[in-house]
């Protein structure tokens, strides 16, 4: 078991040697960097080792051998609502185990961009048009044994920055995961996201490169009374761009009698100089759960986010 779980982790670090040779601010498909659930945001934007139900192909697919019963979830926020008010991010999932054969998966992020004004060379207005971003992702993953889980995501996405026909791009997008619990307290988790296509727009011989991540994560389970526990997160990401560096996400959750949480994290990007403490909680009866988080900070400021989510 440790053998395998060190091969896998060799592989997934050994993949990308080389990085994308353009920045972050050329890379296509930013949106699906999103921390797309109010729980994960709210401990740091962690998740790799800990996502649960419906959420775990967003975070790791390796996670998705492990479920047992179905679950679906979907998240609704403003994003930078200090910019405009038609920013908004969506994301709807749903997973079902099949016995013998493992989880599928499927799963919608969705970004608007908002309302823009078009205006022809001469800088006369002809009208307004809508910008999103969306991909479908459908996923799958399987125990290889007790303690060690595989699974991938194959994405479609779709980016339209007008709504000609030279506006739109699409790219096709792999994620390869695994999750190996070491202990029954303690996950080792590792996930290669966005491996594709490049989006292309106007010049069919030029597009931007998708924001390959590089995520690896543990969680341990570092109280459990009764009803009550305490689960510590950190996750490391690089995006394999050509100037991108580390980003250190670290998170904690509570939970008083399986029907209170109470979360807080951090997220360190010393890159992008985003340095931001995260909050939020939870209330969870029978089979239904509704999250929120808020994220105050330089650059991510005032962000709430509110996701419900059920197992059957």
């Amino acid at each position: 078991m440790k053998v395998s779980c060190y091969l896998l982790m060799a592989l997934l670090l050994a993949l990308p040697v080389q990085r994308i040779q353009a920045g972050v601010g050329q890379a296509g498909g930013l949106f699906l960097q999103i921390a797309p659930d109010a729980r994960s945001t709210a401990m740091g934007e962690t998740g790799a080792a800990h996502a649960r139900g419906a959420l775990v192909p967003a975070w790791n697919p390796g996670g998705l051998g492990f479920l047992e019963s179905r679950g679906a979830s979907a998240t609704y926020f403003k994003w930078l609502p200090y910019l405009a008010d038609d920013l908004y991010y969506l994301h709807f999932s749903y997973v079902q185990p099949v016995d013998g054969i493992g989880t599928f998966g499927v799963s919608v992020p969705y970004l608007s961009l908002g309302e823009q004004h078009r205006v022809s060379a001469a800088g006369d207005s002809q009208g307004t048009f809508n910008s999103s971003d969306m991909a479908v992702s459908l996923s799958y993953g399987a125990r290889m044994n007790d303690r060690l889980g595989v699974g991938a995501n194959l994405k479609f996405v779709r980016s339209a920055l007008s709504d000609e026909d030279d506006g739109v791009g699409t790219s096709f997008a792999l994620d390869f995961g695994f999750t190996a619990n070491v202990t029954p307290r303690f996950t080792l988790a590792g996930a290669l996201q966005n491996l594709g296509t490049e989006i292309k727009y106007v010049n069919p011989d030029q597009g931007d490169p998708l924001s390959r991540n590089l995520k690896v994560g543990a969680a341990l389970k570092a109280l459990e009374i009764e009803s009550n526990s305490l689960l510590l997160a950190v996750d490391l990401n690089r995006m394999l761009l050509e100037d991108s560096g580390n980003v250190l996400n670290v998170g904690a959750e509570f939970w008083y009698r399986d029907l209170i949480a109470l979360r807080t994290g951090y997220v360190h990007d010393a890159e992008g100089d985003v340095k931001t403490p995260t909050f939020g909680g939870g209330l969870q009866w029978k089979m239904y759960r509704i999250d929120f988080s808020y994220t105050s900070g330089s650059t991510l400021q005032d962000i709430t986010k509110f996701t419900i989510s059920a197992r059957f």
